[in-house]
């Protein structure tokens, strides 16, 4: 029997529906509510979120909002930035307004300034700041490598990857290199491990100011970790890392080679019976089908396609009221890409920073720091642009085979010196070895004196920077031996040359003192009173001793004692300079809201006459904080809104010391009877007027923040004037002048420029997201230069340095290749006085005759454009976290700066050569390559090569995991992330079309250890 039939079933579900519905909905609750500061202000976008879901909604532009939670148990959770997150038992109420607190650690962010540090919204002067986290959102070995585009003003540029060589070149706003700073004392930032660092800032206008004559490029501020009061933290991270080139120039293979070889000698006028290959030797290159006449392929020989990085770092940080302590080891381990016995980069970092309280007034400082870099490999890799391994590149051809049946050397035909297979391996070729071991301790003594006077404190800092260095550098070229398959015979191609080695041992020392007293007060509760005074000296003493020997019998004993007594030589010198200074600083607010901040700095240094080595160098900053005006104060749009101004004056001693006397060099060979001596030789005449280089810099800036902070920015503008500036009268004074010149504070030059930083943060429930990004602009000119009287107007526009901007390239204007003889019998004008156009053929470069005058000369060139460094730098940086995953990617790129291209640089062509060139077959206008073997005229720069480099790189990405705390809590873990990221993964620039990087050295694109893009895999652990 039935119970149900089908229709009384179907009614009894709907009904059955009906009320689990109605229950659901009963329990749920419509909360609704205002969300306001302290001060009554509501606070727009804030988050309010039903804990332990994804049900959230921020609050409107008045403050207000309305969310459906699930149940009178429901706890909101109610956030805003810089301000405490608080939680709130819904209970039966529909209505929860909610007053949020200021986090008094946002509104007391510091920023370290020069001899101290400053709250970030008392600062009056252009500064720049990246913190820990943004240096390490990719691992880098260079720390310079992670600054590119992150801090406005900052310019940089990598030209090349070489591990233990690769650092950027840094340069504040175009004002060259800048001073840099480690915890108080001049540094060297490139062996610094990233991760042992706390922020870097860039001082850029009056804030530099304090460092007087060091500072006239700007500073830059570099902070290490710190110890902190709380539960000892163990931090260890690991990172393995795959670097492969960017860009790497492919050679043409034997047949493309050949072929070019007899096309270029056709070319040239030369007769077919002096042709290095005949058409038939081409052919059997092609084929492949004959072993003495193959095809290597050397990249693949000698390069790895990746090369691996390691980095392994361990921490720990901690602390009580009495003693803080921070302990770092790190380890670097970074390979070149040559297979076999390539060498490589090694670096330790050892810290350790100690705070102890010793009594309730005494404050003791103990830091002691160890880095030792060992930089191991083949003598021609370390080498730069001369006598280098790419000279070996381009020069080991394809027509020799990689190796020989007996084992022996192959040759590889490199102009005589055997080949990139030999002198890319240390064991064949020779090595250059070089260990530098830097030792620094320093002790402050901090002593709090407000028993005495409230506010004041002294303060007793000495520092010790002891480096050491080795270098041992063993070379040779080997036998060599090329097997013929034909006749099963070998020819000897190169000899084994003796051995030469030298040692070089040099140190350095470095002592800095510090005595300051400093006060802080406050009067009235408005009135924010700070001073300094600091007085510093700071002594310098370096040598070296080198001795070589030549003459080794054997490879097997690279020491001196086994080399020729009758082939060595021996060198060696010292330096020292020291400079002392006396410091004052003044700073003033008035109820936060006018800011007032003055220094003078009282510079001596020994490089010059006594009366005129002292240099005064002051400079004053202003700031209005607006937005603490009573029309803004109660705003809830305007959080922070701040003008700043700035004037300061700077210097540079940048010269050799003793410059201001008469002196004697040695080194002069004076013949004595029949026996040669060495002799003494005058330095020239001295300059007693010599001084500082004097530098002013003007500087204004607005620094916003809006709708409770979710967006923000700064805007700065800049001028400097640079006079002064050392150089030789050798322009204005005649050749016949009787006597070596004296190096005179002559030129002068000024910069321009701006900076523009703009950001927004926000959250959306459990997705948290900030975008940044930054412009800047600088570019100089010469405001005068020791130059002669030009009396040829295109001289005079060519050369005339005065009043031009310092970094333009001139040349002719190419209108692209000629394709017909006939395009060339009806030029109006000739590129030779002499011949005419007799050279000229089609597939060279025609040139435009700019002042028609009917020949091609200099006086056809024009402005192409700049120099090799950006004016225009720019960074993109998006910051994604979603519960427990997280995202950045950073987008650089610099603009307004150019490069001479070089397509060829040995014996060897490229692939992209053979494969666009002109030739009558591909007889194209607008062809990449003239015609092989042309006219002499296609080298003239012109716009044919010298092109503009802008470019746009994904600078950096990381995606990271962090394990859920509830399964690491089981493990006693307090974090555990694992992370993919890569550096220079991709770039977008036009002259990557001519296989060349954008911040290739000018005209070396392809002749240098390239750029890397890497890829890394790691963890961070914390305990």
């Amino acid at each position: 029997m039935k119970i149900f039939n089908k229709k009384t079933l179907e009614k009894i579900i709907f009904f059955s529906v009906i009320l689990f519905s109605t229950a659901i909905f009963a329990q749920q609750i419509k909360v609704s509510g205002t969300v306001t500061s302290s001060d009554g202000i509501p606070l727009p976008g804030a988050n309010i979120i039903e804990k332990g879901t994804s049900n959230g909604t921020q609050a409107d532009f008045d403050g207000k909002y309305d969310l459906t939670v699930t149940n009178e148990s429901s706890v909101l959770i109610i956030s805003y930035l810089g301000y405490f997150k608080v939680e709130v038992v819904v209970n039966d109420r529909t209505t929860i307004n909610t007053i949020l607190q200021e986090d008094a650690a946002s509104l007391d962010e510091v920023v370290i300034v020069g001899y101290g540090q400053q709250k970030k919204v008392n600062v009056t002067g252009a500064v720049a700041t990246i913190d820990s986290k943004t240096i390490n959102v990719a691992p880098v070995a260079n720390v310079t490598n992670a600054l590119a585009g992150r801090l406005p003003g900052l310019i940089t540029k990598q030209e090349g990857g070489l591990p233990g060589a690769d650092a950027a070149s840094l340069n504040i706003r175009g004002f060259g290199s800048p001073l840099v700073i480690v915890d108080g004392i001049q540094g060297n930032i490139n062996n610094l491990d990233p991760n042992e660092i706390e922020s870097i800032t860039v001082l850029k206008d009056a804030s530099a100011a304090v460092f007087g004559a060091r500072a006239g490029n700007g500073v830059i501020l570099v902070t290490t970790k710190r110890g902190e009061e709380g539960k000892m933290a163990i931090n260890f991270n690991s990172v393995m890392t795959f670097q492969s080139p960017i860009k790497l120039v492919e050679l043409a293979s034997s047949g493309q080679m050949a072929e070019l070889t007899r096309e270029q000698h056709i070319n040239s006028g030369q007769p077919e019976s002096t042709q290095r290959f005949t058409q038939e030797e081409v052919d059997l290159f092609y084929a492949g089908t004959d072993p003495d006449y193959p095809n290597t392929n050397w990249r693949d020989v000698v390069l790895i396609n990746t090369s691996p990085t390691q980095q392994h770092n361990l921490s720990v940080r901690g602390g009580t009221e009495k003693i803080k302590y921070y302990g770092y080891l790190g380890y670097t381990d970074q390979e070149t890409f040559f297979k076999k016995n390539g060498g490589g980069y090694k670096r330790y970092n050892l810290r350790s920073n100690v705070d102890a309280q010793v009594t309730d007034d005494l404050n003791v400082q103990l830091d002691l720091t160890n880095i030792w870099e060992v930089r191991d490999l083949p003598w021609r890799v370390f080498n730069g642009s001369s006598n280098t391994i790419w000279q070996e590149y381009w020069n080991t051809e394809p027509y020799f085979n990689s190796s020989n049946p007996d084992g022996s050397l192959a040759y590889g035909g490199a102009g005589g010196s055997i080949g990139i297979n030999a002198l890319s391996n240390k064991e064949t070729g020779g090595y250059e070895r070089d260990e530098s071991n830097q030792l620094l301790a320093s002790l402050a003594l901090n002593y709090d004196l407000s028993k005495i006077i409230k506010g004041l404190k002294t303060r007793a800092f000495v520092n010790i920077n002891q480096s050491t260095s080795f270098n041992k550098k063993w070379r040779y070229l080997p036998d060599s031996f090329t097997y013929n398959f034909s006749n099963d015979s070998y020819t000897q191609n190169t000899f084994q040359t003796q051995p030469d080695l030298t040692h070089r041992d040099s140190r350095s020392r470095q002592i800095t003192g510090q005595f300051s007293l400093e006060y802080n007060n406050t009067f009235a509760e408005d009135h924010d009173v700070s001073a300094l005074a600091l007085f510093e000296v700071i002594d310098n003493y370096s040598d070296f001793i080198e001795a070589a020997r030549g003459g080794f019998t054997t490879t097997s004993i690279d020491y001196l004692f086994n080399g020729s007594v009758g082939n060595q030589t021996s060198n060696g010198s010292a330096f020292e300079t020291a400079r002392q200074s006396l410091i004052f600083r003044a700073n003033y607010a008035y109820k936060s809201k006018y800011l007032l901040e003055g220094t003078l700095r009282v510079d001596e240094s020994a490089k010059f006459r006594e009366d005129v080595r002292r240099g005064y160098f002051p400079s004053i900053s202003l700031g209005w904080r607006i937005s603490e005006e009573g029309f803004l104060k109660n705003s809830n749009v305007v959080n922070n809104l701040k003008l700043r101004l700035s004037y300061s004056e700077t210097g540079q001693d940048n010269v050799a010391n003793f410059n201001y006397l008469s002196g004697f060099r040695s080194g002069e060979l004076y013949l004595i009877g029949s026996q040669p001596a060495n002799g003494l030789i005058t330095t020239g005449l001295a300059n007693p007027f010599l001084t500082w280089e004097n530098m002013i810099v003007y500087n204004g800036g607005l620094d916003f923040s809006l709708l409770g902070s979710k967006l923000f920015g700064e805007f700065d503008v800049f001028w400097r004037e640079r006079t002064g500036i050392p150089a030789l009268r050798t322009a204005s004074l005649p050749d016949t002048f009787g006597a070596q010149l004296p190096v005179e504070n002559l030129n002068a030059t000024n910069t321009r420029g701006f900076e523009l930083v703009l950001g927004y943060q926000n959250n959306i429930k459990d997705f948290n997201y900030k975008i940044t990004g930054n412009i800047s602009y600088a570019r100089s000119k010469w405001e005068s230069f020791d130059e002669p009287e030009f009396n040829d107007p295109d001289q005079a526009r060519l050369n005339r340095r005065s009043g031009q901007w310092t970094d333009r390239a001139f040349g002719y204007v190419a209108e692209g290749l000629f394709t017909t003889q006939g395009e060339i019998d009806a030029l109006p004008y000739v590129y030779d006085e002499t011949i005419g156009n007799a050279a000229i053929a089609p597939g060279d470069i025609r040139y435009s005759d700019i002042n028609g005058d009917g020949l091609l000369n200099f006086r056809d060139q024009v402005e192409l454009g700049n120099g090799n460094t950006p004016n225009w730098i720019a960074g993109l940086n998006f910051d994604f976290h979603y519960k427990d995953f997280d995202l950045s990617a950073f987008f650089q790129g610099g603009f307004g700066f150019s490069q001479f291209v070089t397509l060829k640089h040995g014996n060897n062509f490229s692939e992209f050569m053979y494969n666009n060139r002109w030739t009558p077959e591909n007889n194209n206008a607008n062809g990449v390559i003239p015609r092989l073997g042309g006219a002499g005229s296609n080298g003239w720069t012109s716009s044919y090569n010298y092109k503009d480099s802008d470019y746009v790189r994904l600078k950096a990405l990381s995606l990271g995991y962090s394990l859920p705390k509830e399964m690491l809590d089981k493990f006693n873990i307090q974090r555990l992330r694992v992370f993919f990221a890569g550096t220079n993964l991709f770039t977008f620039s036009d002259i990557l079309d001519f296989e060349v990087d954008p911040e290739s050295p000018s005209g070396l694109g392809g002749f240098y250890y390239p750029q890397m893009k890497t890829v890394s895999f790691g963890l961070n652990l914390s305990l």
